[in-house]
Protein backbone atom coordinates (compact mmCIF):
# COMPACT_ATOMS: atom_id res chain seq x y z
CA UNK A 1 0.00 0.00 0.00
CA UNK A 2 1.38 3.48 -1.28
CA UNK A 3 0.82 5.97 1.49
CA UNK A 4 1.45 9.19 -0.78
CA UNK A 5 -2.21 10.57 -0.59
CA UNK A 6 -2.23 10.39 3.09
CA UNK A 7 1.02 12.36 3.30
CA UNK A 8 -0.64 15.68 3.74
CA UNK A 9 -3.73 17.30 5.75
CA UNK A 10 -6.73 15.83 3.84
CA UNK A 11 -9.61 15.70 6.29
CA UNK A 12 -10.26 18.64 8.44
CA UNK A 13 -14.21 18.71 8.77
CA UNK A 14 -15.30 15.42 9.13
CA UNK A 15 -15.65 13.09 6.27
CA UNK A 16 -17.65 10.46 8.56
CA UNK A 17 -20.77 10.97 11.03
CA UNK A 18 -18.81 9.83 14.64
CA UNK A 19 -22.44 9.45 16.05
CA UNK A 20 -22.62 5.86 14.66
CA UNK A 21 -19.47 5.14 16.24
CA UNK A 22 -20.61 6.92 19.89
CA UNK A 23 -24.02 4.49 19.84
CA UNK A 24 -21.91 1.55 19.50
CA UNK A 25 -19.35 2.72 22.37
CA UNK A 26 -20.14 1.92 25.78
CA UNK A 27 -19.94 4.37 28.51
CA UNK A 28 -16.81 4.15 30.20
CA UNK A 29 -14.64 1.83 28.47
CA UNK A 30 -11.08 1.15 29.43
CA UNK A 31 -9.21 1.05 25.96
CA UNK A 32 -9.74 2.14 22.83
CA UNK A 33 -8.37 2.74 19.67
CA UNK A 34 -9.60 5.31 16.72
CA UNK A 35 -7.85 6.85 13.29
CA UNK A 36 -7.11 9.92 13.77
CA UNK A 37 -8.49 11.93 10.40
CA UNK A 38 -9.70 15.12 10.92
CA UNK A 39 -10.29 15.11 14.80
CA UNK A 40 -13.90 15.26 14.30
CA UNK A 41 -14.73 11.74 15.51
CA UNK A 42 -12.33 12.45 18.24
CA UNK A 43 -14.30 14.62 20.90
CA UNK A 44 -17.73 12.35 20.59
CA UNK A 45 -16.12 9.04 21.46
CA UNK A 46 -14.26 11.30 24.45
CA UNK A 47 -17.69 12.38 25.45
CA UNK A 48 -18.41 9.03 26.41
CA UNK A 49 -15.63 8.78 29.07
CA UNK A 50 -13.09 6.06 28.03
CA UNK A 51 -10.09 5.24 30.52
CA UNK A 52 -7.88 5.95 27.59
CA UNK A 53 -8.34 7.04 24.09
CA UNK A 54 -5.17 6.06 21.44
CA UNK A 55 -5.02 8.31 18.04
CA UNK A 56 -3.72 6.56 15.32
CA UNK A 57 -2.65 8.27 12.17
CA UNK A 58 0.01 7.62 9.16
CA UNK A 59 -0.29 11.84 8.75
CA UNK A 60 1.54 13.80 11.39
CA UNK A 61 -0.66 16.44 9.85
CA UNK A 62 -4.00 14.64 10.84
CA UNK A 63 -2.50 13.81 14.55
CA UNK A 64 -1.45 18.02 14.48
CA UNK A 65 -4.82 18.71 13.91
CA UNK A 66 -6.45 16.02 16.01
CA UNK A 67 -4.86 17.53 19.00
CA UNK A 68 -5.31 21.34 18.54
CA UNK A 69 -9.37 20.26 18.56
CA UNK A 70 -8.74 18.17 22.02
CA UNK A 71 -7.17 21.35 23.56
CA UNK A 72 -9.64 23.50 22.01
CA UNK A 73 -11.98 21.91 23.76
CA UNK A 74 -9.53 21.85 26.85
CA UNK A 75 -9.10 25.77 27.09
CA UNK A 76 -12.00 27.30 24.81
CA UNK A 77 -16.27 27.83 25.85
CA UNK A 78 -18.57 25.72 23.51
CA UNK A 79 -19.21 29.45 22.24
CA UNK A 80 -15.52 29.51 21.25
CA UNK A 81 -14.90 26.37 19.94
CA UNK A 82 -17.60 27.40 17.51
CA UNK A 83 -16.38 30.61 16.89
CA UNK A 84 -12.36 28.57 15.98
CA UNK A 85 -13.72 26.27 14.17
CA UNK A 86 -17.44 27.10 12.98
CA UNK A 87 -17.96 30.59 12.23
CA UNK A 88 -20.82 30.79 10.14
CA UNK A 89 -20.55 34.67 9.08
CA UNK A 90 -22.28 36.43 12.27
CA UNK A 91 -19.39 37.03 14.52
CA UNK A 92 -18.26 40.64 13.89
CA UNK A 93 -15.55 41.70 12.09
CA UNK A 94 -13.61 39.16 9.95
CA UNK A 95 -10.45 41.02 10.55
CA UNK A 96 -10.69 41.19 14.66
CA UNK A 97 -12.28 37.35 13.92
CA UNK A 98 -8.56 36.54 12.75
CA UNK A 99 -6.77 38.05 15.14
CA UNK A 100 -8.18 36.50 17.62
CA UNK A 101 -8.17 32.50 16.30
CA UNK A 102 -4.08 33.72 15.97
CA UNK A 103 -4.26 34.42 19.66
CA UNK A 104 -5.99 31.70 20.90
CA UNK A 105 -3.93 29.60 18.33
CA UNK A 106 -1.06 30.33 20.97
CA UNK A 107 -2.38 30.00 23.74
CA UNK A 108 -3.08 26.04 23.22
CA UNK A 109 0.20 24.03 24.22
CA UNK A 110 0.71 21.79 21.29
CA UNK A 111 3.81 19.14 20.49
CA UNK A 112 6.07 21.78 18.23
CA UNK A 113 5.81 19.92 15.39
CA UNK A 114 2.38 19.91 15.56
CA UNK A 115 2.63 23.48 16.51
CA UNK A 116 5.12 24.17 12.79
CA UNK A 117 2.10 22.30 10.73
CA UNK A 118 -0.90 24.11 11.92
CA UNK A 119 0.40 27.25 12.34
CA UNK A 120 1.92 26.78 8.51
CA UNK A 121 -1.63 26.08 7.78
CA UNK A 122 -3.57 28.83 9.33
CA UNK A 123 -0.73 31.60 7.73
CA UNK A 124 -1.68 30.22 4.34
CA UNK A 125 -5.45 31.26 4.93
CA UNK A 126 -4.47 34.48 6.73
CA UNK A 127 -6.10 32.87 10.60
CA UNK A 128 -9.11 32.33 8.67
CA UNK A 129 -10.78 28.70 10.07
CA UNK A 130 -9.33 25.70 8.12
CA UNK A 131 -12.00 23.75 8.22
CA UNK A 132 -12.75 23.38 5.24
CA UNK A 133 -9.15 23.51 3.73
CA UNK A 134 -8.33 19.94 3.48
CA UNK A 135 -8.25 17.93 -0.07
CA UNK A 136 -11.91 16.23 0.48
CA UNK A 137 -13.05 19.17 1.82
CA UNK A 138 -11.84 21.22 -1.08
CA UNK A 139 -13.12 17.88 -3.53
CA UNK A 140 -16.73 18.06 -2.55
CA UNK A 141 -16.51 21.92 -2.74
CA UNK A 142 -15.61 21.73 -6.31
CA UNK A 143 -18.64 19.13 -6.30
CA UNK A 144 -20.64 21.86 -5.20
CA UNK A 145 -19.91 24.34 -7.72
CA UNK A 146 -21.09 21.90 -10.67
CA UNK A 147 -23.86 21.02 -8.62
CA UNK A 148 -25.40 24.64 -8.72
CA UNK A 149 -24.76 24.93 -12.82
CA UNK A 150 -26.81 20.86 -12.62
CA UNK A 151 -29.73 21.77 -10.07
CA UNK A 152 -29.76 25.47 -10.12
CA UNK A 153 -29.88 27.59 -7.00
CA UNK A 154 -33.44 27.27 -6.63
CA UNK A 155 -33.62 23.45 -6.84
CA UNK A 156 -30.94 23.81 -3.79
CA UNK A 157 -32.71 26.63 -2.41
CA UNK A 158 -35.68 24.57 -2.26
CA UNK A 159 -34.21 21.48 -0.94
CA UNK A 160 -32.44 23.14 1.87
CA UNK A 161 -35.69 24.99 2.56
CA UNK A 162 -37.89 21.99 4.09
CA UNK A 163 -38.54 21.92 7.79
CA UNK A 164 -40.34 18.02 7.83
CA UNK A 165 -39.01 14.99 6.19
CA UNK A 166 -42.69 14.31 4.56
CA UNK A 167 -42.11 17.97 2.49
CA UNK A 168 -38.52 16.82 1.83
CA UNK A 169 -39.34 13.59 0.35
CA UNK A 170 -42.38 14.84 -1.02
CA UNK A 171 -40.03 17.30 -3.55
CA UNK A 172 -37.91 14.63 -3.95
CA UNK A 173 -40.28 12.68 -5.41
CA UNK A 174 -42.14 15.40 -7.67
CA UNK A 175 -39.70 18.06 -7.89
CA UNK A 176 -36.22 17.12 -8.00
CA UNK A 177 -34.22 16.55 -11.49
CA UNK A 178 -32.83 13.47 -11.03
CA UNK A 179 -32.07 13.28 -14.51
CA UNK A 180 -29.70 16.27 -13.69
CA UNK A 181 -28.49 14.79 -10.67
CA UNK A 182 -27.57 11.56 -12.31
CA UNK A 183 -25.61 13.68 -14.76
CA UNK A 184 -23.75 15.21 -12.12
CA UNK A 185 -22.85 12.07 -10.31
CA UNK A 186 -21.84 10.56 -14.08
CA UNK A 187 -19.45 13.08 -14.30
CA UNK A 188 -18.26 13.87 -11.01
CA UNK A 189 -17.98 10.62 -9.59
CA UNK A 190 -15.66 8.62 -11.20
CA UNK A 191 -12.34 7.28 -10.17
CA UNK A 192 -10.68 9.13 -12.73
CA UNK A 193 -12.53 12.11 -11.26
CA UNK A 194 -11.42 11.38 -8.03
CA UNK A 195 -7.83 10.39 -8.32
CA UNK A 196 -7.45 13.68 -10.26
CA UNK A 197 -9.01 16.19 -7.22
CA UNK A 198 -8.29 13.91 -4.07
CA UNK A 199 -6.33 10.11 -3.99
CA UNK A 200 -3.72 10.75 -7.00
CA UNK A 201 -3.90 7.30 -7.29
CA UNK A 202 -5.15 6.06 -3.96
CA UNK A 203 -8.73 5.64 -4.72
CA UNK A 204 -9.90 2.10 -3.67
CA UNK A 205 -10.60 -0.38 -5.88
CA UNK A 206 -14.13 -0.76 -6.35
CA UNK A 207 -15.08 -4.71 -5.84
CA UNK A 208 -18.89 -3.77 -4.58
CA UNK A 209 -20.25 -4.94 -7.58
CA UNK A 210 -22.15 -1.61 -8.07
CA UNK A 211 -21.22 0.57 -10.83
CA UNK A 212 -19.66 4.48 -9.11
CA UNK A 213 -22.23 6.16 -10.75
CA UNK A 214 -25.23 4.20 -8.89
CA UNK A 215 -23.06 3.95 -5.58
CA UNK A 216 -22.72 7.70 -5.36
CA UNK A 217 -26.60 8.47 -6.26
CA UNK A 218 -27.87 5.34 -3.77
CA UNK A 219 -25.66 7.22 -0.95
CA UNK A 220 -27.03 10.22 -1.54
CA UNK A 221 -31.06 9.88 -2.45
CA UNK A 222 -30.33 7.69 1.26
CA UNK A 223 -29.12 10.96 2.68
CA UNK A 224 -32.27 12.94 1.14
CA UNK A 225 -34.70 10.38 2.18
CA UNK A 226 -33.43 9.08 5.99
CA UNK A 227 -32.76 13.40 7.29
CA UNK A 228 -33.46 16.90 6.36
CA UNK A 229 -30.57 18.45 3.77
CA UNK A 230 -30.91 21.93 6.29
CA UNK A 231 -29.56 19.65 9.32
CA UNK A 232 -26.90 17.58 7.38
CA UNK A 233 -23.03 18.58 7.40
CA UNK A 234 -22.00 16.43 4.29
CA UNK A 235 -25.25 17.66 2.19
CA UNK A 236 -24.29 21.01 2.69
CA UNK A 237 -20.98 20.91 1.85
CA UNK A 238 -21.10 18.70 -1.33
CA UNK A 239 -23.98 20.85 -2.56
CA UNK A 240 -23.93 24.69 -0.64
CA UNK A 241 -20.22 24.66 -0.64
CA UNK A 242 -20.28 24.88 2.78
CA UNK A 243 -22.14 24.77 6.37
CA UNK A 244 -24.60 27.11 6.48
CA UNK A 245 -26.69 27.06 9.85
CA UNK A 246 -26.50 25.32 13.32
CA UNK A 247 -28.51 22.45 12.99
CA UNK A 248 -25.94 21.28 10.09
CA UNK A 249 -22.74 21.56 12.25
CA UNK A 250 -20.94 18.17 13.13
CA UNK A 251 -21.48 16.28 15.92
CA UNK A 252 -18.31 17.19 18.15
CA UNK A 253 -20.29 20.66 17.52
CA UNK A 254 -23.06 19.51 20.12
CA UNK A 255 -23.50 21.13 22.82
CA UNK A 256 -24.22 18.34 24.86
CA UNK A 257 -21.32 16.36 23.58
CA UNK A 258 -18.94 18.71 23.80
CA UNK A 259 -19.88 19.91 27.68
CA UNK A 260 -19.58 15.72 28.01
CA UNK A 261 -16.38 15.26 25.98
CA UNK A 262 -14.57 18.33 28.30
CA UNK A 263 -15.90 17.01 31.66
CA UNK A 264 -13.83 13.70 30.41
CA UNK A 265 -10.96 15.30 28.87
CA UNK A 266 -8.73 15.60 31.53
CA UNK A 267 -9.97 12.11 33.58
CA UNK A 268 -9.15 10.40 29.85
CA UNK A 269 -5.77 9.31 29.12
CA UNK A 270 -5.15 10.84 25.38
CA UNK A 271 -2.09 9.13 23.23
CA UNK A 272 -0.96 9.86 19.85
CA UNK A 273 0.38 7.34 17.27
CA UNK A 274 2.21 8.22 14.04
CA UNK A 275 1.98 4.98 12.28
CA UNK A 276 0.15 2.38 10.58
CA UNK A 277 -2.73 1.35 12.27
CA UNK A 278 -2.43 -2.78 12.54
CA UNK A 279 1.06 -2.40 14.40
CA UNK A 280 0.17 -0.11 16.48
CA UNK A 281 -2.78 -2.24 17.60
CA UNK A 282 -0.01 -5.11 17.70
CA UNK A 283 1.51 -2.98 20.34
CA UNK A 284 -1.38 -2.77 22.43
CA UNK A 285 -3.29 -5.26 24.77
CA UNK A 286 -7.38 -5.25 26.30
CA UNK A 287 -8.72 -2.91 23.63
CA UNK A 288 -12.34 -2.43 23.84
CA UNK A 289 -13.54 -0.32 21.15
CA UNK A 290 -11.68 0.29 18.03
CA UNK A 291 -12.84 2.99 15.04
CA UNK A 292 -11.05 1.88 11.64
CA UNK A 293 -12.37 4.79 9.63
CA UNK A 294 -12.16 2.69 6.46
CA UNK A 295 -8.43 2.28 6.49
CA UNK A 296 -9.28 -1.50 5.34
CA UNK A 297 -10.41 -0.35 2.11
CA UNK A 298 -6.61 0.61 1.42
CA UNK A 299 -5.54 -2.64 2.27
CA UNK A 300 -3.90 -5.61 0.09
CA UNK A 301 -2.41 -9.03 -0.31
CA UNK A 302 -1.83 -10.81 3.07
CA UNK A 303 -2.91 -7.56 5.18
CA UNK A 304 -6.52 -7.62 3.14
CA UNK A 305 -7.02 -11.12 4.45
CA UNK A 306 -5.38 -11.32 7.82
CA UNK A 307 -5.55 -7.68 9.68
CA UNK A 308 -8.36 -9.10 11.72
CA UNK A 309 -6.50 -12.17 12.83
CA UNK A 310 -3.40 -10.12 13.69
CA UNK A 311 -5.00 -8.50 16.23
CA UNK A 312 -6.93 -11.15 17.92
CA UNK A 313 -4.51 -10.93 20.93
CA UNK A 314 -4.95 -7.29 21.16
CA UNK A 315 -8.55 -7.63 22.36
CA UNK A 316 -10.68 -8.26 25.24
CA UNK A 317 -13.57 -10.27 24.88
CA UNK A 318 -16.77 -8.06 23.78
CA UNK A 319 -14.49 -5.64 22.39
CA UNK A 320 -16.22 -3.84 19.27
CA UNK A 321 -14.99 -2.75 15.90
CA UNK A 322 -16.29 -0.56 13.79
CA UNK A 323 -14.87 -0.72 9.86
CA UNK A 324 -16.44 1.31 7.05
CA UNK A 325 -16.52 0.11 3.99
CA UNK A 326 -15.87 2.22 0.49
CA UNK A 327 -16.00 0.67 -2.27
CA UNK A 328 -14.13 -2.04 -1.23
CA UNK A 329 -14.82 -4.86 0.60
CA UNK A 330 -11.34 -6.68 2.12
CA UNK A 331 -11.43 -9.91 -0.45
CA UNK A 332 -11.27 -13.66 1.50
CA UNK A 333 -11.30 -11.67 5.24
CA UNK A 334 -10.38 -14.19 7.87
CA UNK A 335 -13.21 -13.00 10.44
CA UNK A 336 -12.51 -16.47 12.59
CA UNK A 337 -13.74 -15.15 16.22
CA UNK A 338 -15.81 -12.39 15.60
CA UNK A 339 -19.81 -12.14 15.06
CA UNK A 340 -20.85 -9.43 12.58
CA UNK A 341 -23.45 -7.17 14.56
CA UNK A 342 -24.19 -4.55 12.41
CA UNK A 343 -27.97 -5.11 12.52
CA UNK A 344 -28.55 -4.42 16.12
CA UNK A 345 -27.78 -0.54 15.31
CA UNK A 346 -30.07 -0.19 11.86
CA UNK A 347 -31.65 2.53 13.46
CA UNK A 348 -28.17 4.31 13.49
CA UNK A 349 -26.91 3.39 10.45
CA UNK A 350 -30.01 5.03 8.45
CA UNK A 351 -29.60 7.65 10.39
CA UNK A 352 -25.81 8.37 9.88
CA UNK A 353 -25.35 11.76 7.64
CA UNK A 354 -22.80 11.28 4.69
CA UNK A 355 -23.66 7.48 3.68
CA UNK A 356 -20.54 7.10 1.63
CA UNK A 357 -19.89 3.81 3.34
CA UNK A 358 -20.99 0.22 4.09
CA UNK A 359 -20.30 0.04 8.00
CA UNK A 360 -19.56 -3.89 9.50
CA UNK A 361 -19.71 -3.32 12.91
CA UNK A 362 -18.07 -7.09 14.46
CA UNK A 363 -18.15 -8.22 18.47
CA UNK A 364 -14.97 -9.84 19.56
CA UNK A 365 -14.73 -13.30 21.26
CA UNK A 366 -18.24 -13.94 22.21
Amino acid sequence: MGFGYFDELNYTLANEDPALETEVLCPSQGRIVAVGGSGARILPLLSKAPGEIHIVDISKAQLALCELRIETLRKLTHEEFLRFWYPLGAEGDPALQRVWRKECFLRMSLDPVSASILERRFQDHDWDAITLTGKWEKTFRFFSRLARIFLGAGVLRTLFSFKTLEEQRAFLATGFPRTRFRALVRLAGSAKTFNALLYRGSFPKNNSGIPYVRYYENAFFRLFSNGLARENFFLQLSLLGGIRNHEALPLEADPGVFMAAKAAVDQSRVFFHHGDLISVLEGLREVDFISFSNVPAYFSGDLERTFLARIRQSLKSGAKLVIRHYLHYPEGLDRSGYTKVTGKYAQALDREKVQMYDPEILEFGL
